[in-house]
């Protein structure tokens, strides 16, 4: 069936910025004497909440400097957020294509809202958004908080609403909130790891979600 409105994960859907986030990470962990991990160490765990990531980043002795880590990540990634930072192949075109066949685009991420603007902004597509959402005062996904705080919002149906994300917590968060689920191949997880969150669809670059959502 066609999905007018579309809700996108921003951090390994809309973006490839898996670099800017991990060194910013190393840089955390290295500020607190923890060496040896390496920046693909750190992949796997982007897109958690910063509490959940430096749980299992830092050794037990140091937990109780997870809020620490915290503050001194979100201190330093915003200068730093935007050095390699670029968005995936087609995802500007396809944003224009959307909007052009009259598709509402929203953005649901862990991020907070001033940084999605911020990459928004600096990546000029702003205005192809119809809301850029972040965390800050809601549940991380997969609880749907985020999912329907935009559909309130912006008086969406869920039957008419699409979910699209490179992690199984996207998935499960859409699922939760009972729209259709989309799961991308190309950003956190390979295509197995996606599929076993059973997406209702599964795509491999972001110009597939063009006929998908036809």
């Amino acid at each position: 069936m066609p999905y007018d409105n579309i809700i996108v994960d921003f951090d390994g859907t809309i973006s490839d910025s898996k670099k800017d986030i991990a060194r910013s990470q190393l840089w955390v962990l290295e500020r607190l004497g923890v060496q040896g991990r390496r920046e693909e160490d750190l992949y796997p765990f982007i897109g958690m909440p910063l509490e959940e990531t430096f749980r299992r980043l830092l050794p037990p002795a140091l937990h109780d400097r997870i809020d620490e880590a915290s503050d001194l990540y979100a201190a330093y990634y915003p200068s730093h957020s935007l050095l390699t930072t670029r968005l995936f192949p087609g995802v500007r075109t396809t944003l224009e294509r959307l909007r052009s066949r009259g598709k509402k685009i929203a953005v649901a991420s862990t991020k907070r809202g001033p940084g999605i603007r911020r990459a928004t902004d600096h990546f000029g597509i702003t205005p192809l958004f119809d809301r850029l959402q972040g965390s800050e005062g809601l549940p991380f996904k997969p609880d749907p908080a985020i999912i329907h705080v935009i559909l309130e919002a912006e008086r969406w149906g869920p039957e008419t609403t699409i979910m699209v994300g490179d992690t199984a917590m996207d998935v499960m968060a859409g699922k939760n909130a009972g729209i259709a689920t989309c799961g991308v191949t190309y950003g956190a997880m390979s295509q197995d790891q996606i599929q076993a969150a059973a997406p209702d669809f599964v795509i491999g670059e972001f110009s597939a979600l063009l006929p998908l959502v036809e």
